[in-house]
């Protein structure tokens, strides 16, 4: 007897567990369960509104993408023009000077060519190739040995030193124009390129380098002369001659002299060839790696196509069934407090 109430006190300790476990169970899907309804409520309850005003969000749809199609006559549009450029002779802050002067002189209306103008600036081209090119050209210009050893002691990093960079530090750039009204690209050069290349300051460093650039090609040209007078004299048997020249050789037999010569000829051609693209690029105090282009035309609201417009009259008629239903319970709630 005793062993049978204590096998039903057991059952009725279990069966009390698992309606404990029950009851939580329920506690914690129901909140669950509530949301997941209210949600499906909230989803249903908007779209028998799309249904109850569908009528009118399809008219405001038609209209906006018809104003979409047209808007190149309904509304204004801005242009946008590029230019890539590349400042020599230091004259990079220059042109960042002159391009935020210009910037402030957007829309002034007693100028022809700043009233139509919306904006313009400058931002550089930042690579890793150019910041690495940088890194090494400064690293190549201290020839001092004691200035290198400094610059390797101290562990410069191209992490590190991308941080000390500023924009005036990188070689190309672009130029950013918007504008009201079209712009041709010879006013643009001529308003931004033309007054530094005219710069008095500018223009002699320019002839100063070309001329310097003239002479060293003049010297690779005589040098590559006079090897090839140098290898036909070995050629011919005219040692006496490649005796007597001011080029120095490391061998004394002929398979190494000429050996030589063509190393100092390979080594002539190259740096003849490297002041050649030098000439061209430095040949204008600012090059023009592109010229301005127009590279997007926009409305001053959105992208000129109908989707974009139709899209937007989609929203706007959403809002405004939103705010009459908002409406509707303010009504309500007036009358249900007064």
């Amino acid at each position: 007897m005793d062993r049978q109430n204590q096998n039903s006190n057991q059952e009725i300790s279990i069966l009390d567990l698992l309606h404990y476990f029950e009851k939580i169970i329920k506690k914690v899907l129901s909140p669950i369960g509530n949301f997941f309804k209210s949600f499906v409520n909230t989803i249903l309850g908007f779209f028998i509104l799309l249904k109850r005003y569908y009528l009118f969000i399809l008219i405001t749809v038609i209209i906006f993408g018809i104003i979409g199609y047209f808007n190149k006559k309904v509304l204004p549009r801005n242009y946008n023009y590029e230019m890539v450029l590349a400042p020599n002779f230091k004259s990079t802050t220059k042109l960042y000077q002159q391009i935020n002067s210009y910037n402030q002189l957007c829309g002034n209306i007693d100028s022809t060519f700043f009233k139509d103008l919306k904006s313009i600036s400058i931002t550089p081209i930042k690579t890793f190739t150019s910041e690495l090119n940088i890194f090494y050209d400064i690293v190549h210009k201290n020839t001092d040995f004691y200035k290198n050893d400094t610059i390797f002691s101290r562990q410069y990093k191209i992490d590190k030193f991308k941080n000390l960079l500023v924009d005036t530090d990188y070689p190309n750039h672009i130029v950013h124009i918007i504008a009201l009204n079209k712009i041709s690209p010879e006013e643009i050069k001529s308003r931004i390129i033309h007054p530094i290349e005219n710069d008095p300051f500018y223009k002699r460093i320019k002839e100063a380098n070309l001329k310097s650039i003239d002479i060293k090609t003049e010297i690779y040209k005589n040098g590559l002369k006079l090897i090839d007078s140098l290898l036909l004299s070995i050629a011919k048997g005219d040692k006496a001659k490649s005796s007597n020249s001011s080029i120095s050789f490391n061998g004394e037999s002929k398979t190494n002299v000429e050996q030589d010569l063509l190393n100092k000829t390979l080594e002539l051609t190259k740096s003849l060839a490297e002041k050649e693209v030098e000439k061209v690029q430095k040949s204008q105090v600012i090059t023009v790696i592109s010229e301005p282009q127009l590279v997007d035309s926009k409305s001053l609201l959105y992208k000129r196509n109908t989707f974009s417009f139709a899209l937007s009259g989609f929203l706007f008629s959403i809002f405004i069934i939103l705010f009459i239903q908002f409406v509707k319970f303010l009504n309500k709630f007036e009358k249900k407090h007064t």
